[in-house]
């Protein structure tokens, strides 16, 4: 993290920062913490909400199915995707692969219109 409001995710690349545009962002990541009772019944190929949750008074972004929270979501990038929720960008999560109770996820940008 940098930026004089310790708010800014930047991205260094070629030594320039940048900071990824929340229509820009997607992620790669394994779901954090699966609820088991909840993961069991998801597969690859199905589609996860992605939302914003308290846990211990600090802010988390969580991965929904049906409504019900499969697990949290961990990543370098959380802090920048947090902000990005907050701003009002919407996300989804694509089962890319189950082992388990693991699950590898692709989260992308929902676009509007």
């Amino acid at each position: 993290m940098s930026g004089s409001d310790g708010k800014l995710f930047r991205d260094y690349t070629s030594g320039a920062p940048t900071e990824t545009a929340c229509d820009m962002l997607y992620l790669q990541t394994q779901l954090a913490s699966p609820k088991v009772s909840v993961v069991e019944q998801i597969s690859p190929g199905d589609c996860l909400d992605i939302s914003l949750s308290k846990m211990n008074d600090e802010l988390v972004v969580v991965a929904l199915w049906r409504g019900q929270v499969a697990g949290g979501i961990a990543s370098p990038r959380v802090i920048r995707l947090i902000a990005c929720i907050q701003s009002g960008t919407n996300y989804l999560a694509v089962v890319t692969a189950k082992a388990g109770a693991q699950i590898s996820l692709k989260i992308s940008p929902i676009k509007e219109g």
